[in-house]
Formats: structure tokens, sequence, C-alpha cells
């Protein structure tokens, strides 16, 4: 490299506490925040939505410096800025254009609730704004690291418009995947935008039965392909789990460039002993006090929840999820009744398909003494399910990595999880949770039973498993460790790690 310290420019869509729809901003965040402590010089380049300038104007936040530049696109030449601010000790770069960025929402429309017309024609002028943007703060980085099919073009670039530049000659890419079933999909007919020569448009490029894919743009093109955690990693290599793109994927994987590294957790905000969401705090100490205090937090939460005379010793299992398909409904609604026959309490946090927010709705007001349920997106509801929580449940069909899990973990919330994905990596069953296999209504009923009746008969065992979950480590250094362990052998400074 020539010097000592890893220059890593991470890009995304997302990030906190800026921008986030999902749980790639915390990652990118988060990521950015370890690596940095870890002695990487990270930082991180996001488009400045509304919600940016938001943001702040709120906080009081104002950029250090801006640079103005020019975008060649299909429709010719589109100016744009950008803005660098300090966040917290981490340089946060925003790139800058009214017309595409300043909406109302950032990948959905939040008036028609659809996906903005235009967004390959954001997206490639993101992509290309990055890669002019970080000679203009002559940021040279050792390493681009860029985040979903959002920025699927950068790795793509690099290796075609940008392969003879002098500025880019030792930097190397590393595209995560997040999740595989949003690709960035768009008709032929929209190729051209790009400003590619179609001789990149085939089957080895960024041809898609037909269409035009970002996703697999990123993966192809860059020097290496990560996901997050290491069982997907497998599992999209197969039909069921990889949306078409298995193939190019066990390519990937053959020529080892493609690692499962699983999503860590800030503990500074997740962390029973000091979360401002929830009014009594608890640690792994398990002393009396802090074992009581967590039985509190459940009976209060029960309490201002509609729950009238609640019954500590019924078991408390919480949901904090997007309402889809992909999170396993479906089982849940077939055995929920069953379920709710056990004799236990339900707390659901989420939004998502109407037909899943209104099902829950008819099952509260089936059992208003026994469900709770809130319809939307609330942070800190969701620390207070984790806490107050016995058993979390997360019956996902599939799951890149999930987080609600690691959270349970540290909240002493026993998950109870299908074997699939980050899940199966991170909950050791009987150990420090509940694992089933097969994605049916009856398995995960016998897995749920399961756990209720340890909680209700087996006190000591539940316990166990309670110490078990709580002294786990899903910090991000683990995973930042991983990531700069990948950025180096890239770089050629370390072996290739089987």
């Amino acid at each position: 490299m020539g010097k000592d310290k890893l220059r890593v420019l991470i890009v995304s869509s997302e990030s906190v506490p800026f921008a986030k729809v999902g749980g790639l901003a915390d990652v990118v965040g988060a990521l950015a925040k370890e690596l940095r402590e870890s002695g990487v010089d990270a930082r991180i380049m996001i488009p400045k939505y509304s919600e940016v300038y938001e943001f702040m104007t709120h906080s009081g936040l104002a950029s250090s410096r801006t640079r103005d530049f020019t975008i060649n696109l299909e429709m010719g030449e589109v100016q744009g800025k950008v803005e660098e601010v300090e966040y917290n000790g981490t340089p946060f770069y925003f790139i800058d254009n009214p017309k595409y960025f300043r909406r109302e929402g950032i990948y959905v429309d939040e008036r028609t609730k659809y996906d903005f017309p235009d967004s390959l024609e954001r997206f490639t002028f993101f992509s290309k704004a990055v890669l002019e943007s970080a000679k203009l703060i002559d940021f040279k980085p050792d390493v681009i690291h860029s985040h979903d099919w959002q920025t699927g073009l950068i790795p793509v670039y690099l290796k075609t418009v940008y392969k003879l530049d002098s500025f880019y000659k030792n930097t190397r890419s590393v595209f995560t995947i997040h999740n595989l079933s949003y690709q960035g999909i768009f008709p032929v007919e929209q190729f051209s935008v790009t400003g590619l020569d179609w001789k990149y448009f085939t089957i080895n490029g960024l041809e898609y039965y037909g269409h035009l894919n970002l996703m697999k743009g990123g993966i192809v093109f860059s020097d290496m392909a990560a996901t997050v955690s290491e069982t997907y990693a497998r599992e999209i290599q197969t039909p069921e789990y990889g949306n078409g793109l298995e193939g190019v994927i066990r390519d990937k994987a053959m020529y080892k460039k493609l690692v499962g590294i699983v999503n860590g957790v800030d503990y500074e905000e997740w962390n029973p002993k000091v979360d401002v969401s929830i009014q009594k705090k608890f640690g792994l100490n398990f002393d009396a006090g802090s074992l009581a205090n967590k039985q509190k937090i459940k009976e209060v939460f029960l309490a201002d929840n509609g729950i009238s005379n609640p019954d500590p010793r019924k078991p408390l299992i919480g949901i904090v999820s997007r309402l889809v398909d992909q999170k396993g409904f479906d089982l849940i609604f077939e055995v929920l009744d069953e379920m709710l026959k056990m004799n236990v309490y339900f707390a659901i946090l989420g939004t998502g398909k109407h037909e899943y927010e209104n099902r829950l709705k008819a099952a509260r007001d089936r059992y208003p003494d026994r469900m709770i349920v809130n319809i939307g997106f609330d942070i800190p509801f969701s620390h207070y399910i984790e806490a107050a929580s016995d058993i979390f449940l997360m019956p996902s069909r599939f799951e890149p990595c999930g987080q609600n899990q690691l959270y349970s973990l540290k909240y002493g919330t026993i998950p109870v999880v299908r074997n699939t994905g980050g899940l199966a990596d991170t909950v050791k069953d009987d150990k420090t949770g509940f694992l089933f296999n097969d994605y049916n209504p009856d398995d995960l009923f016998v897995v749920v039973k399961k756990a209720v009746e340890m909680f209700r008969n087996s006190p000591d065992r539940f316990r166990k498993l309670i110490e078990n979950a709580m002294r786990e480590d899903w910090s991000w250094k683990k995973a930042a460790k991983k990531y700069m362990e990948s950025y180096r052998q890239l770089l050629g400074e370390s072996p290739i790690q089987e």
C-alpha cells in the first residue's frame, strides 16, 4: 500500500444516524466506527437525502468543506456537490443533487408507495459521483467497500470506465450482499443509462434473463464479495436461496472470493445495563436484584400495554420484525391460536404487509388479555420488548444475518429461531436458544412449546440458557477484524484464509 494505515471508503445508500430504512444503515455506521477504532482510516459516503438535510438542521451540523463536480449521464452533464461532515469521529461525505435525492422517501415515493421510476438513473449518478468525489477530496482508498444493489455499479465502473485511471490503480473493491431478494433489476431498454459499453451486457456481465441486474454487476466485477453470515454465504449458492444468482455466487466461492461475516451489535446502544429505553437496568452479574429488574420490566411492560393483572409466571413471547413473508408470519398465523392456548403473552412490533397488519389486529381483538400489537416502527418500544420478553420468536424463511436474535441474547431473552442463515450461525440449540429446521407450522409449534415448557417447568435450566446467552459476544470488534483480514488479503498482505 505504501503506507501503514489502511484506507477504506464505505459506500452505501443509507447510514445511521443520517438516513435509515433498515438494518443496512446500522451495519454501515457501526462497521465504520469499529474500523476507525481499530486503526483504519474508514470513511462513509451516502446520498444527501431530505432526511440528511433534516438531521443536520436539527443537530446543528454543518459541512466542513464542499466540492462541486459534473457527471456525464445519458441525458447530458449533471451537476452535484460532495460535502464533508464529521460525526462522532467518523468522516461522512454526502453526494448532493436535489433533483435525485431531496424527495419524500429514500427508495419509495412516500406519496404513492411505489419505487421511484428513475431509481437506475439516481444510483448511476450516485455511483459515478462517488468515484469522482474521492478524487476531489483526495482520499485514495485502498478498498472501496460498497453495499447492496444501489452501489453495484461501483465495482463495475472500477473495472471498466476507471480501469486506466491512475488514481484507482491500487484500489480493490469489496461488495457486500445484505439481502439477495433485492437485486436492482431494470429493463434492458434502460441499460444505456449506465453509460457502459453494450459488451458488458452479457451472461458473464450485467445481463440477467434479458434484464439489467445491478446486484449481479457488483458480485461479478468486485474483487471480493461478502455476505452477512457464513451459513447464508453457503445457502445462496443453491437454487433455493440464490434467487437466480447461485451460479454467479458459486463461481465467486470457487475462486475463494466470497466470505461470510456475521454482523455485529453496537453494545453502546443495545445493552440492558445502560439502555435509556428501559427504566430498570440489568446485566450479567446475576444477583437477585438484577434478575428481579428484568422481571419488573416485564410486569410494568404488560401493565403499560393494557394487560390487567399481569401474571409473571406466564412467559412473554416477543416479536420485532418487518411484517413480510420472509419473516415467517405465514407459519405464525397457522399456529397462533394454538400457541396462545398455552397461556402465554405475545408482544409484537412491526409494519409491512397490510394483510399481516390486519390479521395481527384481529388476533389482538380476539385475545385482548394476552396480545399486545403495535403496528409501526418504534425504536424505544423495540428495546422495551427485548428487555421485557422471556422468549423472542424469529421463524424466518431465510435470514441473511438477523439482528434481533443478537439483541435478544444480550438481554437474556431466549431466541426461538429457524435453523437458517445468520440465525444458524448465532443461536446454539439448547445452549443459548432453540432452533427448528423445516419451514412448516408444526415444527414451529413444537419448538415454541418446548421453550414455554422449559420456562414454566425447569426454571434452573431456563436460567442457564439466559446466562449462556448473555455471555455471548457479538460485538462489532469481531466482525471488523474479519473485514480487515479480507481487505488485507485483497491487497496481498496476507494469505487467503481457508
